[in-house]
């Protein structure tokens, strides 16, 4: 029986592949891939795999050690009655176990064990990093080819004014100078119209790098989002408050660093146990025989097997400072961890409250540069009504066509930091996790 649900999740896989292997991406896709491919991220896994290995080291520390050992030596006695080479063979099981150290392989392993979720978090801050720049990058390549359209459309329409003014050029209508700025206009436009297309293969590039993705992909990008005329249509900020308050709770950074500071004092505590009395509980068992002067090998090692039981206490005098210095070390590392924590607090509000801001004034620019395309385009059609009747010159004219390719790219600008605004406060939010 077919499961409904992995079938459709494949289908949607299957479908998602498909449309990225055309070249065409959408966000989702794009930030997907990056968390999937981005070196960046790889590079903070194996620090969570280091970590690991770290908790399960301190682990281990606390626990018994055994071990064998063999040995062969030779010797002689050269001031003996009756020289002779000799030669000895020894065989043993040794093993111990700390009874107390102080409580300090318990911090220690506590101490690890805290520093491995803190970098779990960092994982994810970097995975929130590598989604931010996705961001920035997708939006600006969104403006860069609505940018270049405009110029394109631009360049069309100078080409064909130019045209029609070497026809009336031709027939005595306009004046030879007309038809220089004309095509003057021309090049004007196509100089614009290569500027777009470079920050349309600059955007591509970084998008591309971010997601890890072979040179030979289009990357052509698509969304919903580039059809939104007006931020009256989008959904509403949350209040001020409600997004630092959210921003803190979501930061994985944040949760991080908080438990980078518990790990800290809990090396502190470590150190300070170096000058514990330490109490080894260890147990051995060896045998072994002496070659040259007898052949009784057997006897020997069954005569000389002996078996050892001790418990060890050791109690620490002087270090050399080495206690003292181990601890203020760790204080200096504490006192650091809470001041990164402070500085990504500070730094996790400057960043919301200025997101914050430009997304409101983008929405105002982008209402402002909308009626302003609307005043430009009524204007431009004024002033060919103007051209045609004689009463304004050239010059004039082109003016008026750049105000409204101007306004234009404003309004493109203005829209798309709108969006890309709102879209990382969703990412600070913790919405598109």
């Amino acid at each position: 029986m077919i499961n409904s649900k992995a079938f459709f999740y494949g289908f949607i896989a299957s479908a998602t592949a498909l449309w990225a292997a055309n070249g065409t991406w959408t966000l989702e896709e794009c930030l997907d891939q990056a968390k999937k491919a981005s070196l960046s991220l790889e590079a903070a896994k194996l620090k969570e795999q280091s970590a690991d290995i770290s908790v399960r080291q301190a682990q281990a520390s606390g626990g018994p050690t055994v071990s064998a050992s063999i040995g062969n030596s030779i010797y002689d006695r050269p001031l003996a009655a009756h020289p002779q080479d000799h030669y000895r063979f020894s065989v043993g099981v040794s093993g111990s176990y700390t009874l107390w150290d102080g409580g300090s392989s318990k911090l220690n392993t506590e101490a690890s064990q805290l520093s491995k979720e803190a970098t779990v978090l960092a994982t994810k801050q970097t995975e929130r990093s590598i989604q931010e720049s996705v961001l920035n990058a997708y939006m600006s390549l969104l403006a860069a080819q609505e940018n270049l359209r405009t110029a394109d459309a631009s360049v069309e329409l100078a080409q064909a004014e130019f045209e029609n003014y070497g026809k009336l050029y031709e027939a005595g209508s306009v004046t030879k100078k007309d038809l220089t700025q004309s095509q003057s206009s021309v090049l004007q436009k196509q100089v614009s119209q290569l500027t777009a297309q470079l920050n349309v293969s600059t955007a591509k590039t970084t998008l591309r790098q971010l997601m890890e993705v072979d040179a030979s992909d289009s990357m052509n990008v698509v969304a919903l989002e580039a059809n939104v005329s007006t931020p009256d249509s989008l959904e509403a900020l949350p209040p001020y408050e409600q997004l630092q308050a959210d921003a803190r709770i979501a930061n994985p950074g944040l949760k991080s660093d908080s438990i980078s500071v518990k790990a800290a004092k809990k090396n502190t505590e470590v150190a300070g146990k170096n000058s514990s009395i330490t109490v080894t509980l260890g147990a051995s068992s060896t045998t072994g025989f002496t070659g040259f002067e007898s052949d009784q090998y057997g006897k020997q090692m069954k005569e000389g097997w002996t078996n050892t039981l001790s418990l060890n206490i050791n109690i620490p005098i002087i270090d050399n400072g080495s206690t003292e210095n181990k601890v203020l070390q760790a204080q200096v590392n504490e006192a650091s961890s809470q001041v990164a924590l402070q500085e990504s607090a500070k730094n996790l509000e400057n960043n919301i409250e200025k997101l914050y801001i430009n997304a409101m004034s983008a929405d105002m620019q982008w209402k402002a540069a909308s009626l302003q395309v609307d005043a430009e385009t009524e204007a431009l059609a004024v002033a060919e009504e103007q051209r045609n009747a004689g009463a304004l010159t050239y010059t004039d004219y082109l003016s008026q066509k750049n105000n409204l390719e101007k306004a234009k790219v404003t309004l493109t600008n203005a829209k798309y930091t709108s969006l890309l605004a709102r879209k990382l406060l969703e990412l600070y939010q913790g919405k598109l996790d």
